[in-house]
């Protein structure tokens, strides 16, 4: 089963491949504190995906060396609520 995950997209200069942030909330085991954990990957897509877009990415089998995920669907544009 492949793993879906909500990222956002920070940069589509790049053709066929968009790089995007996943951030994820974690808490210290010792101190209770909570921080958010952030990964920037590349992704690959075919759709029209523009910087501040909101996606979601699968993983599947690898591109290339740095590509692994690719996106499935443009949750939300930028500028739309």
């Amino acid at each position: 089963m492949n793993k879906k995950i909500v990222a956002l997209a920070l940069r589509d200069a790049k053709d066929k491949t968009v790089l995007v942030q996943v951030s994820t909330l974690k808490r210290d085991p010792l101190y209770q504190k909570r921080f958010t954990q952030i990964r920037k990957m590349l992704v690959h897509t075919e759709l029209e995906v523009k910087k501040g877009d909101r996606v979601t990415i699968s993983e599947q089998r690898p591109i290339s060396k740095q590509k692994s995920w690719q996106v499935l669907e443009v949750i939300k544009e930028k500028g739309q609520k």
